[in-house]
């Protein structure tokens, strides 16, 4: 939600700048999204359930895969 939010009023146009000083919030929240379905998806293997272990390990590798872009994306903006 907030990063549409945020992209929403971006596209708006150069005048809402002032109003986007919260910029580096929905990649955060995006990188904390992508934790827990790592966190879950490991606990998944633990657990006695019905779900597919082969496709738990396809939602591990994505989840894995959108971390290190995610942080490589926050590192190039935020913090070099």
């Amino acid at each position: 939600m907030t990063m549409y939010l945020y992209y929403g009023l971006a596209a708006l146009g150069p005048h809402m700048k002032r109003f986007l000083w919260w910029k580096c919030s929905p990649t955060s929240l995006q990188l904390l999204q992508f934790f827990v379905v790592t966190i879950h998806s490991d606990c998944n293997y633990f657990a006695e359930c019905d779900f597919p272990d082969s496709f738990n390990a396809v939602v591990l590798a994505y989840a894995l895969s959108l971390i290190m872009l995610f942080t490589n994306f926050y590192y190039q903006n935020y913090l070099s």
